[in-house]
């Protein structure tokens, strides 16, 4: 039996495909008592520092790697999960099939048009749902094929079009990656890839999105592999070795692709990835709903060992421990009004944002003013980077050429990324030019960073990330506060002066 494997480990999803020979027949008693005594093992030697053996673990090793399903077995998974596929599947927007609009009235081209349409679909949807949940991603995907149907649509969009549609997704490369694709894939004026070797030539597409697409669009004989396919086929098999080592994840790729329909690929992937999404969840699996539980070796162990849970499969592994950063945002209101706060108002006053580099971080993507600190710091040194900051970028040099109308401390909180705890300081700027609104940076050379001025209602209409957002709508808050504060003091000095 011949299969397509990748060689790398499933984390990064950018390895090549390579074909190899696979043979099956190792013992299922063995492997059970090995899985088993392993279990037993990990239990009985919780919180104590204590190594397994690393015969045992090679002997896991070499017995998942050979244990394939039986072909009775195959055939009553493929036949039992595609049933309660078509019975149970969710009515998700990217399943739907899409209205071709080619007029020709050839059925070859028409085929062309919705496939191509289908693998669209496919790619955007298996983009944002990566590190993202159903619920979120469904008015994401409608409001992203409404903007843009087609590849061809969006080969026409700016990034920063793009960015701002992705606001709040998250994982901001993931769209500059569909973009730049569609780019080259129209710029080369060919058709859609319809292969995983010529899809993994696309920007961004790895081994799982690439067999996705080529399996549902256009119904290729190929195997996909994400978290939820490795959970359940770690617990139809008992596999409890690391789910993320290189070996271990090379075994999930030959048993997804053993277990593949040659008849109905796509529907087949889908039906193990719903599976994994709505039954076979990391916990509080529901055994008892699953069309796949006579075939479960986990479900099986767990009935005749009491010590042994579905759950322990697959190995739980320990999360990298997040590093904790800290940053110092400035939201600079520029005037060039009369210096009174009083007299200001949204038609005369405007925000400074920044884009941020186009490699890193939240690449190419808009924010206010900041620095990232090494370490917590005072106000003072908060602002002493923040002036430094604001002189060499933008010449915003106080007294020299602009004054203070007011700065104070907004507060801070805590925003966190996969692998990235940080803490911000938020602080708000007012400045008055002197020279009004045309002399900004008018003796600044070479700009340092791409900027631009926007007023309150721009703003709130912008694509920003989750952070920013919450930087702005904690300014705003301040902002409606103070006015409210200074309302109430009016009233009473009023009051007072009357009596």
């Amino acid at each position: 039996m011949v299969v397509v494997l990748p060689h790398s480990p499933l984390p990064t999803r950018d390895f090549e495909f390579q074909t190899a020979l696979i043979s099956s027949g190792s013992s299922r008693a063995y492997l059970n008592k090995i899985n088993l005594n392993l279990i037993s093992m990990a239990k009985n030697t919780k919180g104590r520092n204590t190594k397994r053996p690393q015969s045992i673990k090679q002997e896991e090793e070499i017995a998942d790697m050979e244990d394939l399903f039986s072909e009775g077995d195959t055939h009553k998974i493929r036949a039992s999960l595609l049933d309660w596929y078509d019975e149970n599947q969710r009515d998700l927007p990217w399943r739907r099939r899409r209205r071709t609009t080619t007029k020709s009235g050839n059925d070859k081209d028409v085929k062309e048009e919705e496939d191509e349409k289908r693998a669209y679909g496919v790619w955007v949807s298996e983009v944002m749902l990566q590190q993202t949940r159903v619920q979120t991603v469904i008015d994401y995907y409608n409001r992203w094929m409404q903007k843009w149907p087609t590849l061809q649509h969006l080969s026409q969009a700016s990034l920063e079009e793009v960015n701002e549609m992705w606001a709040g997704l998250g994982y901001y490369r993931r769209a500059r990656f569909l973009l730049e694709g569609a780019k080259m894939i129209v710029a080369e004026g060919s058709e859609f890839p319809n292969t995983v070797s010529a899809l993994r030539k696309v920007p961004g597409i790895g081994d799982y999105t690439a067999g996705a697409i080529a399996s549902i669009a256009f119904k290729q004989v190929v195997p996909v592999v994400d978290g939820n396919v490795v959970r359940v086929l770690a617990r139809l098999k008992a596999i409890s070795a690391n789910p993320k080592d290189r070996l271990t994840v090379k075994n999930f790729w030959k048993l997804a692709a053993q277990l593949v329909d040659p008849l109905r690929p796509g529907d087949f992937n889908q039906s193990l990835m719903e599976l994994g999404a709505t039954l076979c969840i990391p916990l509080n699996p529901n055994c008892t709903s699953c069309p796949v539980s006579s075939q479960c070796r986990a479900l099986c162990n767990s009935r005749n060992d009491e010590s042994v849970m579905v759950t322990d499969y697959p190995m739980k592994v320990v999360k990298a421990k997040q590093r904790n950063d800290f940053s110092t945002v400035c939201v600079v209101e520029i005037s060039a009004a009369s210096g009174d706060r009083s007299q200001q108002s949204k038609f005369d006053s405007r925000f400074l944002l920044v884009k941020r580099p186009d490699e890193g971080l939240l690449a190419g993507l808009w924010e206010f003013p900041c620095v990232t600190l090494d370490e917590e710091a005072d106000l003072s040194m908060r602002r002493k980077l923040i002036d430094k900051l604001l002189k060499k970028s933008f010449k915003l040099d106080p007294p020299k050429n602009c004054s203070i109308i007011s700065r104070e401390l907004v507060g801070e909180f805590v925003h966190v990324f996969s692998h990235i705890r940080r803490k911000i300081y938020v602080e708000l700027l007012a400045l008055h030019l002197k020279g009004g609104m045309h002399d900004l940076f008018k003796d600044d050379g070479v700009k340092t960073m791409e900027w631009k001025l926007l007023d309150s209602e721009s703003v709130s209409s912008m694509g920003l990330t989750s952070a920013v957002r919450k930087v702005y709508s904690m300014v705003q808050k301040f902002k409606q506060d103070r006015s409210s504060s200074n309302s109430i003091r009016s009233r009473k000095r009023l009051k007072c002066s009357q009596t």
